[in-house]
């Protein structure tokens, strides 16, 4: 190797440490969150905020065990008040909560929801969600938590953990080898905030870019050995990128998404996106669960996938759209599928529909 090279190498390291370095500094406790408040107990499930307005969550945090919205609870969001210690708390009515149209209760595919609320004062909050996940210089693995949720206190973020590598989530997840675009994967846990000692996987994910951080994806599920997330012998928790679910989310919305990217990244543009099956099933002695990993052994248990023949999901909202009606476009945009990712997932299961 020349001089020239090796000068042009020691520069790219230089570049690449300083990126990593200031993705260190970066702050989570900086950042706006939120989590999903049922019944009145706090739950696990962690509110991807896109505005001050709306959010993704999992679907498998609102829905019964066919998958529609559970109208018979009560939700509600607690945001971090923009920064602050002290929350700023607003109902989420069932009829304002969106499951995706291919959300499966037999895989946990397509584990997303859009939730809308009206918090206090309005927040014009706008919200940088990470796609591309090619592109990251790294990953941050968060949980957030109220410490005192009478008194809309939140405690300090956890982050850490790592992501597997593809053939390690692969090994564990069927859906994961025919969409792995779709999914980060890590064995990492920490220790329960509410109901019980067991250890918990993070809640969400953010993905670093160009110095700036954005998030990038949400808890979808584990899939463990045995019967209980506590006693498997190995557990491997999921989280779903939000990158192809864009398009989904500015149609409920009516509005677009803020998305942080290197700038040369066309979003997936399809509405009916929807992940391939997976590629094997699942073993008799393994489990796929989700929802609230807060409280596995109580009422509020979390959901563990049926194993089902795949169904789209039906009655998605409290007499509102199921998965046998088209979604109307956002004001603005086409409805044509043009998928410009080089990403698994399909798109045959609803008809194409006319361009507006």
């Amino acid at each position: 190797m020349n001089i020239r090279a090796s000068l042009l190498l020691l520069l790219a390291l230089v570049c690449y440490l300083e990126v990593v370095a200031a993705a260190d500094k970066l702050d989570v406790v900086s950042y706006h969150a939120a989590v999903l408040v049922k019944n009145g107990k706090q739950t696990s499930c962690e509110i991807a905020l896109i505005d001050g307005s709306s959010g993704f969550v999992a679907a498998t945090c609102v829905v019964d065990a066919n998958g529609a919205v559970d109208t018979s609870s009560r939700y509600e969001v607690y945001t971090d008040n923009y920064g602050t210690r002290k929350s700023v708390n607003a109902p989420i009515l069932s009829g304002s909560i969106r499951v995706h149209p291919q959300f499966k209760t037999s895989s946990f595919a397509n584990n997303i929801a859009i939730v809308q609320f009206s918090l206090s004062g309005n927040p014009k909050l706008k919200i940088d969600v990470a796609v591309d996940h090619r592109t990251w210089a790294s990953t941050k693995f968060v949980r957030r938590s109220m410490s005192n949720l009478e008194n809309g206190e939140w405690g300090t973020p956890n982050t850490g953990g790592s992501e597997l590598s593809r053939s390690e989530c692969a090994a564990s997840s069927g859906l994961y080898s025919s969409n792995y675009f779709d999914f980060e994967c890590s064995t990492d846990t920490l220790p329960s905030m509410v109901g019980s000692q067991c250890r918990v996987p993070y809640g969400a994910l953010y993905g670093v870019i160009n110095g700036k951080m954005g998030i990038g994806g949400i808890y979808s599920h584990s899939v463990i050995q045995g019967d209980s997330i506590c006693d498997s012998a190995k557990t491997v928790h999921y989280f779903v990128l939000l990158s192809n679910f864009i398009a989904f989310a500015e149609n409920v919305l009516g509005r677009g998404v803020r998305t942080l990217s290197t700038g040369d990244f066309m979003v997936q543009s399809d509405l009916y996106y929807g992940m391939e099956p997976e590629a094997f099933a699942r073993a008799d002695s393994e489990l796929i669960i989700g929802g609230n990993v807060f409280n596995r052994n109580s009422g509020e248990a979390m959901m563990t996938a049926n194993g089902a023949p795949e169904q789209e999901n039906n009655g998605n909202t409290a007499g509102g759209q199921t998965s046998s009606q088209a979604p109307n476009p956002a004001p603005g945009t086409s409805s044509a599928p043009t998928n410009p990712q080089p990403t698994p997932g399909n798109t045959d299961s609803v008809p194409t529909p006319t361009a507006t």
